[in-house]
């Protein structure tokens, strides 16, 4: 049984999609604006350009989940409610008398002003006789009237009303007014891989190929909790190129600079957290409880964090094995220096677990160098951490007799 339940036929799912479609293509757009540029998103259009010479590009976005044979978007089809549902919105905008359109020499002024942009995943193809009727009509071979008339066999070819009172909506439009829309209409077709257009657009500003996701995905972070307050506080969402400019060009400095980028990564935690050698060193010195799980948790978060940058800074080519061992032949150095002044003599005071904690405390303050640059305390925590489970340095006395 092939049918879809009802819950699949209400999911939200393919709207869902269709709304990420529109933001990335929106955001792509505030990546590629130029100066005297403004982007607008779901304000005169889904997305909308504001030129620098005073014209506006409206832009009507439209995604599919539909695939073919070979797993590819569908085409867009001669007769498609998508077509032919934004031909239509744009002929009532040209004629919007709420917008003082009504008389034809208001509408003609608008087209020389606004041009029309339909863009879709879904992609073109031979056997779309619109797309081929509007290619003739630019290009010269085919006549306004001859068009019209193609439309309104198409009209009469068509058994659904509504996609037939959508074709009425352009064979309404003054002659004139419908050869100057002609004219400004455009497709962007196929435009399927968003997010990569997005991260092609980010690596075009100068942006390390290493650097690209990380600029990426702070940006799209920014831009949504933006866009969510700015739509909360009733405003609309649009940023000039000095705005976008002025809110997002340190993401960009900073993954442009000479040192490498420290992220907050969310590492998967061993299943048991108390059987890591650095856990049982602490737990030993009592400097944390076998059940504490909130701190196990931190500590571990901290190693894995330290552990998995280091591994993608020397992926990236930002870091070398050798500043590495550089690294860890310093943070040897500081903890002889704490270790030694521990236990004089190499042995062990009366209360070892306390003259053990001092060590962890004085060395849980220290901010190591890594390939000249300084780490932060929580990157550096982790590193000790990270020394202590293999284990190359420990805390109690004979710690490597205890934990090798």
């Amino acid at each position: 049984m092939n049918e879809r339940s009802r819950v699949e036929k209400t999911s939200a799912e393919d709207k869902s999609i269709g709304f990420d479609y529109q933001y990335y293509y929106f955001l792509n757009e505030l990546l590629n604006l130029k100066s005297g540029q403004t982007a607008g998103y779901e304000v005169l259009d889904d997305v909308h350009i504001e030129r620098a010479d005073g014209k506006n590009l409206l832009v009507q976005l439209k995604h599919t989940v539909q695939t073919n044979a070979q797993g590819d978007p569908i085409n867009l089809t001669k007769l498609d409610p998508d077509l032919w549902k934004s031909i239509s919105n744009w002929c009532k905008v040209i004629v919007d008398p709420a917008e003082t359109r009504a008389a034809v020499t208001d509408q003609l002024a608008f087209l020389q002003k606004t041009s029309f942009l339909l863009a879709s995943n879904k992609s073109s193809n031979a056997q779309n006789s619109v797309l081929s009727a509007i290619d003739e009509f630019w290009n010269g071979t085919k006549s306004h009237a001859r068009f019209i008339s193609d439309i309104q066999a198409l009209k009469a070819e068509s058994k659904n009303e509504t996609i037939q009172g959508y074709i009425d909506d352009f064979l309404n439009l003054d002659l004139g007014v419908s050869e100057a829309f002609l004219r400004n209409l455009s497709f962007g077709l196929g435009l399927d891989e968003i997010i990569a257009q997005c991260k092609e657009s980010i690596l075009e500003k100068q942006i390390h190929p290493s650097r690209v996701d990380d600029v990426f995905h702070v940006v799209d972070s920014k831009l949504r909790a933006n866009s969510y307050e700015t739509v909360k506080a009733g405003r609309k969402i649009s940023f000039s190129f000095e705005q976008f400019n002025h809110e997002y060009r340190r993401d960009f400095d900073k993954a442009r600079s000479a040192g490498f980028v420290i992220r907050d990564l969310t590492p998967a935690l061993p299943a048991n957290l108390s059987d890591q050698t650095f856990v049982k060193q602490l737990v030993d010195i009592d400097d944390i409880s076998i059940d504490d799980v909130d701190f196990l948790t931190k500590f571990t978060t901290r190693l894995l964090n330290f552990r998995d940058n280091v591994e993608r800074w020397i992926q990236d080519g930002d870091i070398t094995q050798s500043d590495v061992d550089e690294l860890e032949e310093e943070a040897a150095v500081q903890w002889e220096g704490h270790f030694l002044a521990s236990y004089p003599g190499r042995r062990p005071p009366t209360d070892e677990a306390a003259a053990a904690r001092v060590i962890v405390q004085e060395l849980r303050k220290v901010r190591l160098l890594l390939a000249s640059q300084e780490l932060p305390v929580r990157m550096s925590n982790g590193g000790f951490y990270e020394l202590s489970d293999r284990p190359v340095i420990g805390w109690l006395h004979n710690w490597k007799d205890r934990y090798n």
